[in-house]
């Protein structure tokens, strides 16, 4: 029995020795990410501060080797991406063999897809990926090698978090071969048996292929906004429970063939390799295969790994090959959401069955580990997130491996059976993403519930804990200028709000992301938008629109004129016919009032070839003749059009890009110049054109610097000049950004 209690006692020992040097490598890596060299020395100072205090022990030996081996891997990262896009890709017309690293995916510009040569081109190594483009359907999936013909710019940038350098416009696809390799087709053929068996059905169905394969293209924004708001979009990031999930069907499957515990390890581990294809190598998937990996192979030889020792080592082994993570959203939620569940299955709430106790201490648990996560990333977090998930997650489970087996054997009455279980998850997030969302301060009250738990003072506690409840929920708001507008910081997009003395509020408008737009309503205390006007049909302006629609009461909208679209703008306008949304076109040539608020509707005057000519562009006018020029993201030809006109304020087009006429931006005669820039790859705002206005007499505000910029527009034109020039009513507040 002694002899039992030490080995436990070294068990868990070893357990937080490995839980240090997972930490010390993970935090390691991120400093050589963001501050390289001055990260190494960081580093160092620790490592020796650690030698001093305790001494050099094998121990502080392996803290100090971790500590070096993510500093090492996060710097690398760094440096592998800034060498992407610091090659120089030679243009011209190309014939070329490229394997695709992701499936094609159709955006508001055309499809696209990375993709590295295949054999590498003389000169330009294999680690640094094109972007293919194309206005038709790309044919292939990720590891097929591709023959395509087209021009070759050497444009760099970043899509979806990953860099490149040059840009084919694909022209032509002469061949299309799969991959060699056994785990390439095993998994591309598991995904594709999924994706067709439940093609085409709906949105219900699209869902259950996020569930088994991360799959959630077929899902609606609006629906995937409320899975976010309520706190499930997890359950559609193939995660731990779908590797735990698809490693029991393997084992059953095995069931009959007589396998045993080593056998069922080896084929445990092969098709771990198939899932990590199939999903497309997410980073949670990618903690959660590595971690079965570890437990399968403690199996396999004989080790005695605990759950916690896995996760540690999985995430040390992570951080050291791939440094790209250690800064990973998705990464760091998986890794906290597993130590979470583990730790709080073992905190069981009294009276309840055991398995329900340890369901709602895992979910509990979970929650409270990746809300600073959350909050850091997202500003605010669903506050029925841990009621919502215990309903979610057995939901879940139940329907993946219902829509599993359905799948795989070809059983449409076990794919109902899952679609019904999708639709339960649906319409609980639904239900729940109205409720409010909460702050820092919601999670401090959270966190003093659960140690209200673990003491006598329960009762002084729940006092104070409604009290904190109560005021997390109220949160603070920025008042709106009225009569006023904002321009407001929503990243790389235009989210413009304008306010009337009467009460009355438009939004024209929402930037790319809906979070940030939900965020930035909620800061100004913004319920009711009376008009909702999409200047044209780009998702960084009309995507985080779907934080309104069905969320806050909208009097009308007025939607870009034909003849363009993207799926962005198709799916807006879907969402505002089926919610009965009064619409229409805007009424160029008309002037609206809007209480003490005139709107004068410039343009589009004719049908441009450009989505961003086609803009609406609006001025309005403040009750003591203070104009605004909203102008959308109009370039060159609908700018000629555009002629005479004049505003005090002016919103620079298409983020400052150079594809305005600099002598038009002069000729505004803006004393005020907002650009509604975020971070981007495109030089967005051009030099040339802060220059240009600059030199005319303007001062240019940068919502990515400056935050927020305030227009008053109570004042008369003298006032507001005078405020232009001395930035004090109108640019310089930076409410809720």
């Amino acid at each position: 029995m002694r002899s039992s209690s030490r080995e436990e006692r070294l068990l868990d020992r070893g357990t937080r020795a490995a839980l240090a040097v997972a930490a010390i490598t993970w935090a390691s890596a991120v400093a050589g990410r963001w501050w390289g060299e001055i990260g190494l020395v960081a580093v160092l100072g620790v490592a020796a501060a650690a030698v001093g205090v305790f001494g050099w022990k094998p121990v502080t030996a392996a803290l100090a080797v971790a500590a070096m081996a993510g500093w090492w891997s996060g710097h690398g990262a760094t440096v592998r991406e800034r060498a992407v896009l610091e090659y120089e890709t030679p243009a011209g017309e190309v014939v070329m063999r490229v394997r695709l690293a992701d499936d094609p995916r159709l955006g508001d510009f055309g499809w696209y897809v990375l993709a590295v040569a295949d054999p590498p081109e003389s000169g330009r190594p294999r680690a640094i990926p094109m972007l293919l483009t194309s206005p038709a359907p790309l044919p292939g999936v990720a590891g097929d090698r591709v023959v395509v013909e087209g021009w070759r710019s050497s444009r760099r940038g970043n899509v979806r978090g990953d860099p490149y350098s040059g840009v084919v416009t694909v022209d032509g696809v002469a061949s299309v071969e799969g991959p060699g390799s056994w785990w390439w087709v095993a998994g591309n053929g598991a995904r594709s048996r999924v994706l067709e068996r439940l093609e085409g059905r709906g949105p219900v169905e699209a869902l259950l292929a996020g569930f088994l394969v991360g799959e959630t293209r077929g899902v609606p924004d609006a629906d995937m906004e409320a899975l976010r708001r309520a706190g499930l979009a997890h359950l559609v990031a193939v995660s731990g429970s779908n590797v735990s999930l698809f490693l029991t069907l393997t084992v059953i499957a095995l069931g009959p063939l007589g396998a045993g515990p080593r056998r069922r390890a080896v084929f445990g581990l092969v098709a771990l390799a198939v899932l990590v294809v199939a999903t497309r190598w997410e980073p949670s998937v990618i903690r959660a295969s590595i971690m079965a990996a570890l437990l399968l192979g403690g199996r396999l030889f004989g080790w005695a790994l605990r759950t916690l020792t896995a996760l540690a080592v999985t995430v040390a082994l992570v951080v050291v090959i791939s440094g790209e993570l250690s800064t990973d959203v998705g990464f760091a939620m998986s890794v906290l959401a597993t130590f979470g569940v583990v730790a709080g299955a073992r905190l069981r709430p009294e009276g309840l069955p055991r398995p329900v106790s340890t369901l709602v201490g895992a979910t509990c648990g979970a929650q409270l580990a990746v809300a600073p996560v959350v909050l850091s990333a997202f500003g605010t977090m669903p506050l029925l997130a841990p009621i919502t998930n215990l309903v979610a997650i057995p939901t879940v489970s139940a329907a993946s491996a219902s829509g599993a087996v359905g799948v795989a054997l070809g059983v449409d009455p076990l794919i109902d059976l899952a679609a019904a279980g999708a639709r339960l998850v649906l319409a609980v997030a639904r239900l729940a993403a109205d409720w409010p969302q909460v702050g820092w301060a919601g999670l401090a009250v959270a966190v003093a519930a659960v140690a209200s738990l673990l003491t006598r003072w329960r009762p002084q506690v729940s006092v104070v804990l409604a009290a904190a409840v109560a005021w997390s929920m109220v949160g603070t708001t920025a008042g709106l200028p009225r009569p006023g507008a904002v321009i407001l910081d929503v990243g790389q997009g235009d989210a413009i709000l304008v306010a009337s003395g009467g009460g009355r509020t438009m939004l024209v408008d929402g930037g790319p992301d809906p979070a940030a737009l939900d965020r930035k309503l909620a800061a100004y205390g913004v319920h009711r938008l009376d008009l909702v006007v999409l200047s044209h049909v780009h998702a960084d302006h009309a995507a985080g629109l779907e934080a309104v629609l069905g969320r806050r009461e909208v009097g009308e909208v007025w939607l870009p004129s034909q003849p363009h679209e993207t799926p962005t703008s198709t799916r807006i306008a879907e969402i505002v016919g089926r919610l009965g949304i009064p619409s229409r076109s805007a009424p160029v040539g008309e002037t609206l009032t809007f209480d003490d608020l005139a709107l004068e509707v410039l343009g589009p005057i004719r049908r441009y070839a450009s989505p961003n000519d086609q803009s609406v562009v609006l001025r309005v006018h403040g009750p003591n003749g203070v104009r605004l020029l909203l102008t959308g993201d109009i370039e060159t030809h609908a700018q000629a059009d555009l002629v005479g006109l004049d505003a005090e304020v002016l919103k620079v087009p298409h983020q400052g890009a150079a594809t305005s006429d600099l002598e038009w931006l002069a000729s505004v005669g803006a004393r005020l110049a907002v650009v509604s820039v975020g971070p981007n790859d495109f030089g967005h705002p051009s030099a040339d054109v802060v220059a240009a206005l600059e030199a005319a007499g303007a001062v240019v505000h940068r919502t990515d610097q400056n935050g927020d910029a305030v227009v008053d527009l109570s004042g008369d034109v003298d006032d507001a000049t005078q405020d232009a020039e001395t930035p004090a009513r109108v640019p310089r507040n930076s409410a809720g950004g």
